[in-house]
């Protein structure tokens, strides 16, 4: 079996970059050697969501509330959500003072840092209107956004990526020596969804479903989502924290059945409800999201209103 023995050392020794990689056939096997192997169970689930993208009509809200006050406010209101939603509880009227006053909670300052690191990068150019480039320099883009993000937690390393397995209850996202490659290639087929709101869904759960941190994640994948909307001068979605369980419901059955239509139709809902605000008014504006029970955390409790009254779900 000589011949035979020869054939698995060039394969094994291309894999492993140490011979010529002439032999290697296939794609995943070219990207191992290169060092960049791709979870292929991920990039099936992302080109679903990918075709399901390119044939459903979704709304076109364009920009509003982008300059001065109401584009500081709409910033605010983005960063205390999505703070919220992953554990940074602060009361709307306290992170107000961070954001607005830059007056820092002394017995909470990294928590106070976090509420600021999603707001200016919401607030902010490139980062509000430039999503990280496609390809291999995604991951790159991604990591000075973390750094930027949460700047003040050295203990959960910015801008690099995790080296341990990380879960969402019996979830394994992707794992870390498959990060650099998945992203890679799950951002060259965000390229073939339509930009705009289409494109903005498809990042929200590439970022969310690849988990490239130890941390920041979540606000991570909401931010490059609401980055490509504005790009194309869509307005931004907000994602309120009563919405918050059944958004991640709805991304839970994208990851476990393949399912892409919830994950679509809830963002496509908030895009909606996020836009009937007044964002010119932070006082008015807080008393309406209060009104519309956005600051709720219990569904079973609490049903999110339209500015109307009526049901938003």
């Amino acid at each position: 079996m000589e011949k035979e023995v020869n054939k698995i050392r060039a394969l094994v020794g291309s894999l492993l970059g140490t011979h010529a990689q002439g032999t290697l056939k296939t794609k995943d096997g070219r990207l191992v050697a290169q060092g960049t192997p791709v979870d292929q169970e991920r990039m099936g689930r992302f080109e679903r969501l990918a075709a399901h993208l390119r044939t459903i009509a979704l709304p076109y809200i364009t920009a509003r509330y982008q300059e001065g006050q109401a584009r500081q406010h709409w910033a605010f209101v983005e960063s205390y959500f999505s703070n919220y939603v992953e554990g940074t509880k602060f009361a709307i009227e306290e992170a107000r003072d961070i954001v607005m006053h830059n007056t820092l909670m002394s017995s909470r300052p990294k928590d106070s840092h976090d509420i600021l690191g999603v707001f200016r990068l919401a607030m902010n150019t490139p980062y509000r209107d430039s999503p990280p480039t496609a390809g291999s320099t995604f991951i790159e883009g991604l990591e000075r956004w973390h750094v930027e993000m949460l700047r003040m937690r050295p203990e959960v390393n910015p801008g690099k990526i995790k080296t341990v397995d990380n879960f969402a209850g019996t979830t394994q996202f992707v794992g870390p020596a498959f990060v650099r490659g998945t992203l890679a290639e799950g951002s060259q087929l965000a390229l073939t969804v339509p930009e705009g709101m289409a494109r903005a869904i498809y990042y929200a759960f590439l970022v969310s479903e690849i988990h490239p941190f130890e941390d920041g994640n979540g606000r991570l994948s909401r931010l490059v989502m609401n980055s490509e909307l504005t790009r194309v001068g869509l307005n931004r979605i907000n994602i309120p924290t009563l919405f918050h369980p059944q958004y991640v419901d709805c991304a839970r059955v994208l990851t476990r059945n393949n399912e892409p239509d919830g994950f679509v139709c809830s963002l496509a809902k908030m895009a909606k409800w996020s836009v009937q605000f007044d964002y010119g008014d932070l006082d008015g504006l807080i008393a309406a999201l209060k009104k519309a029970n956005a600051l709720e955390e219990s569904p079973a409790q609490y049903k999110l209103l339209n500015l109307d009254g009526s049901s938003a779900t």
